[in-house]
């Protein structure tokens, strides 16, 4: 009976401590994340305020450099593509032309010889 007892007490104790663990787990995990989520813990913050918040924009910019240099090179490109493109439909319009126009004259005359012979 007495060690019957004593391991209710020993139970008893064991869930009080247990319930008091969870408790102050929980109230602590709550602080933790309340913590967290403030400004105070904020990545941006915390590199702007270390040594590496100069060096951390200073990649930035200059990965913003590099995009727009590289952006830069292609619509130079690009633009040369588009010019080269324009000057040889130019061109080939030109030539349509002159065809055409040598056509029509070759057509008018043998036009006009067939009259003349009919006539």
């Amino acid at each position: 009976m007495f060690k019957n007892k004593t391991m209710n007490l020993f139970d008893e104790k064991i869930r009080e401590r247990k319930i008091i663990y969870d408790e102050l787990l929980k109230k602590e995990l709550e602080s933790l994340n309340t913590k967290i989520k403030s400004d105070k813990y904020d990545v941006n913050k915390m590199i702007t305020k270390s040594g590496f918040g100069n060096v951390y924009h200073d990649l930035l910019d200059s990965k913003d450099k590099l995009s727009s240099e590289y952006q830069s090179k292609y619509n130079q490109a690009y633009h040369s593509i588009d010019v080269e493109l324009y000057k040889l439909n130019k061109r080939i319009d030109r030539e349509t032309k002159s065809i055409n126009y040598r056509y029509n004259n070759k057509k008018e005359k043998v036009y006009d010889q067939v009259l003349s012979k009919i006539m």
